[in-house]
């Protein structure tokens, strides 16, 4: 099977100036294609280093991504590099020049700087930007296929969407990825991987089966692009996992709270939280309303307005907890209203912007788990 790699591009990536969204983005996409990455590096905005950077991926792999470095700046070399590696000239394209001049005009003059944007080597082809100055580069020689994109994400994945990933498609026709999950919360990686014993260790030959902590609890993926059939893998993992399981692919559990919030007869729902940051107001109110769900109406942080949240039948209670000598952390969850819950506490893991997250779930799974004879 063809291997693919991809090579991140810009010193604000290195210095953490940037996230590096393009990678998992591109990683999802090639992995649907059926050409998953075999790695990603990251690199700094030094020709030398990008020329040997793409000739060792081309050396490696049937496919090499590049997204940054295309600007018109001193610092943007990715077309130099890949030039150097392949041992080609560069030379200005009249055709991208105008193209460019076009796109600037209602601007004024287009600065010198950005004919380096038209510079092209006689393997590449030239990707269209509709919604930047930089284009892109195709190179498909010697066996190898390297896309140079930029590094602004809008601009890459609007490149991906409708030239890039078509082109794959034509050029390698391999069959795409299945993928299923299952997602549990409430337990720890070892005691998911203890309960699913051999579905996990003992997979049939063409899946792949890995498991994953979360946020929002841990998830088991099922993947293959053979001719085996998931469905069974997923209910049978379903089966194991007991009540700890709520959901399987894009279930999510602010979906699965509010819909056991309806099925016990409350139409809507508010938030009181404190020392989450939010945390919970923020989940809840990304969740999409739909029919089966109780309404989000909206929260309030601590208890310092005395009108209390707003109007709900139901309200969820959340207070994240000090942690305790061992760093550990517990929040304190209750259900008021139409339907209530005792108050109780919870252990939570995780430090930061994550332990935060985490006690928004855990009052969430908390809520999913009430049953008819509870409320």
């Amino acid at each position: 099977m063809p291997t693919a790699e991809l090579l991140s591009i810009g010193a604000e990536l290195l210095l953490g100036e940037t996230v590096d969204t393009n990678a998992a983005f591109l990683g999802a996409e090639m992995a649907e294609l059926g050409l998953p990455l075999s790695s990603v590096r990251m690199l700094p905005d030094d020709r030398a280093v990008l020329r040997d950077a793409f000739a060792e991926a081309r050396g490696r792999s049937a496919v090499v991504l590049a997204t940054g470095g295309l600007g018109p700046t001193h610092d943007d070399l990715s077309r130099e590099g890949l030039a150097d590696a392949l041992g080609e000239d560069l030379a200005e394209d009249a055709t991208l020049v105008v193209t460019l001049e076009h796109r600037f005009a209602a601007f004024g003059p287009m600065p010198a700087a950005n004919r380096r944007q038209a510079l092209l080597i006689p393997s590449a082809e030239p990707i269209p930007n509709p919604i930047g100055s930089a284009p892109g580069w195709w190179v498909d020689r010697d066996g190898v296929v390297v896309a140079l994109m930029p590094g602004v994400p809008s601009e890459m994945r609007r490149m991906w969407a409708e030239q890039v990933r078509q082109r794959l498609e034509r050029r390698f026709a391999l069959p795409p990825l299945a993928i299923r999950s299952v997602k549990a919360f409430g337990i720890g990686e070892s005691a998911m991987a203890e309960r699913l014993g051999t579905l996990l260790t003992e997979p049939p030959p063409d899946v792949g089966v890995g498991i994953y902590a979360r946020d929002d609890g841990v998830h088991v993926r099922f993947s293959t692009r053979g001719a085996t059939i998931l469905d069974p893998l997923v209910a049978r993992a379903l089966e194991l996992l007991g009540s700890d399981a709520y959901g399987t692919d894009a279930d999510d559990l602010p979906t699965a709270a509010l819909r056991r919030l309806h099925e016990l007869g409350a139409a809507s729902v508010a938030s009181w939280e404190a020392d989450t940051e939010g945390a919970l107001l923020s989940v809840l109110a990304a969740t999409r309303t739909r029919d089966g769900l109780a309404t989000y109406a909206g929260g309030v942080l601590d208890a310092g307005t005395p009108s209390g949240p707003p109007v709900g039948e139901a309200v969820i209670q959340l207070s994240l907890l000090p942690q305790d000598a061992n760093g550990r952390s517990r929040v304190r969850v209750a259900v008021a209203g139409a339907v209530s819950m005792p108050a109780r506490e919870l252990r939570i893991h995780g430090s930061g912007p994550q332990r935060l997250r985490r006690a928004a779930f855990a009052a969430l799974d908390a809520v999913r788990r009430l049953s008819p004879s509870g409320r």
